[in-house]
């Protein structure tokens, strides 16, 4: 009967969620602050099964879109800390929206507590052919030059598109215009038709029009040359040393959840992240699997989220002007 006692005291002693109050207890509700069927969506339905596998307890992804992906940020941030509800979220609602928009009702550097970052989209600078430039440098030389600005394209005011744009202007200072879309398939469009010149896209959304030659990729405007396009160099490499921008997505929690239940998390998320398996779910959406833990993940969003706030009061750009 003692050896029985203590064997259950040391399973105890030694649970990882032994403090966390026997948690998961009940259902675990993911919100993912988009609708279904986009690119966090389907990442985060890759992540909760395998959570679900390995922390027990019922993993279940509640699509809550709408303001850019703020009001589901605002549901999880009300949410009990129990650790009950999570939240899988792209830096649009978390570093972006919130120096984008003057009201937004949460404050993510206080109110949101990071698990840790999953991946990191791949974004490029394509160009229409009628440009006549391959390469960074000649865009940069070509837009000093000659007399008519060229003109960008994005999938509107604000978005991630449209901010890296303004930071390669004024990094450069290159003489670009933005021009605006509704939607990221309009202006892609709108860049083959020869409306405009540029665009720093997602890369799934141009891979078919640079098969065709349609568009040219001249960069990859993330800071990290890309395993899914290991002989395109960055925009750092290609002439311009410092540049790089990321569009990640990644798991919070609600402040005040147990730091336990925060470490269970992220030890298990970290573990999926690495997988094989994971990672070639995320490359079918143009994104590489990349596990940063939590303090790490911490740093790198207040990181992110003071250099959007410097390009967009440095440039004037509001969403709700």
């Amino acid at each position: 009967m003692l050896i029985t006692v203590i064997g259950l005291m040391s399973l105890w002693v030694f649970s990882p969620y032994s403090a966390a109050q026997a948690w998961p207890s009940q259902p675990i509700k993911l919100i993912v602050p988009f609708p279904p069927g986009g690119s966090t969506d389907l990442i985060a339905r890759t992540l909760a099964p395998k959570l679900q596998e390995r922390l027990g307890g019922r993993f279940v992804v509640d699509n809550r879109g709408g303001a850019g992906g703020m009001i589901g940020t605002e549901l999880a941030v009300k949410a009990e800390a129990d650790g009950h509800t999570l939240l899988f979220a792209s830096d649009s609602p978390v570093t972006i929206g919130p120096n984008l928009y003057r009201k937004v009702p949460y404050d993510p550097l206080k109110d949101l507590a990071p698990v840790g970052k999953v991946v990191s989209v791949v974004n490029v600078l394509v160009a229409n052919p009628r440009t006549k430039v391959a390469t960074v440098s000649e865009l940069i030389a070509a837009a000093k030059k000659q007399k008519a600005p060229f003109k960008f394209a994005s999938s509107g005011a604000g978005a991630f598109g449209h901010l890296t744009g303004e930071l390669f202007k004024a990094t450069t200072g290159a003489d670009l215009t933005h021009v605006p879309y509704k939607g990221g398939g309009p202006a892609i469009a709108g860049l083959i038709g020869g409306e405009t010149d540029l665009s720093f896209a997602t890369f799934p959304s141009v891979i078919p029009h640079l098969k065709s030659g349609r568009l040219l990729l001249l960069a990859v405007s993330n800071a990290k040359r890309s395993k899914l396009l290991p002989d395109v160099p960055t925009i750092a490499e290609a002439g311009l040393p410092g540049f790089g921008v990321d569009n990640w997505q990644g798991l919070f929690a609600p402040p005040g959840v147990a730091r336990k239940i925060l470490l269970a998390l992220d030890k298990e998320t970290a573990d999926i992240v690495r997988s094989k398996e994971f990672a070639d779910v995320a490359a079918t959406q143009g994104a590489e699997a990349e596990h940063i833990g939590i303090d790490q993940f911490a740093a790198f969003v207040r990181k992110d989220h003071a250099r959007w706030k410097q390009i967009i009061d440095k440039n004037q750009i509001r969403g709700d002007s």
